[in-house]
């Protein structure tokens, strides 16, 4: 996504890599030393973007994971606070959030608070939690 100009809204790409910013984004997000971190760091070493549907103001990535990585075991849950960056066409910091579905990664989803969705993806700093 280093167009001169971002997607416009209600496009959709996919099914293809992760964007450079997804990944990193998705690293912050999956800090953590227990196991259960660790499973869902294994999944991305594999994950796709199945598709990303830009709004206007963010995106939604559908995450795909193949089938042979491991899953959470039933029953565990994770905290996955959001991650927020900072970018210099932003007033305020984007949030990311993670969502998952069946102990798998599935979505992420991507926001910012004030204006539109900047173009050059390349210039988020993600802040330290």
């Amino acid at each position: 996504m280093s167009a001169a100009n971002p997607p416009r809204p209600g496009a959709t790409e996919g099914p293809g890599p992760l964007t450079r910013l997804e990944r990193s984004i998705l690293e912050a997000l999956l800090q953590g030393e227990d196991e259960g971190h660790a499973v869902l760091r294994a999944q991305l070493a594999g994950a796709t973007a199945l598709s990303r549907t830009h709004s206007g103001v963010g995106f939604v990535t559908r995450i795909q994971v193949p089938d042979p990585a491991v899953s959470l075991p039933a029953g565990v849950t994770l905290r996955l606070p959001p991650v927020h960056a900072t970018h210099p066409h932003l007033g305020e910091a984007a949030e990311f959030l993670l969502q998952l579905r069946a102990g798998r990664l599935a979505v992420l989803e991507a926001f910012c608070f004030q204006g539109g969705w900047p173009a050059d993806e390349g210039q988020f700093r993600i802040k330290p939690r």
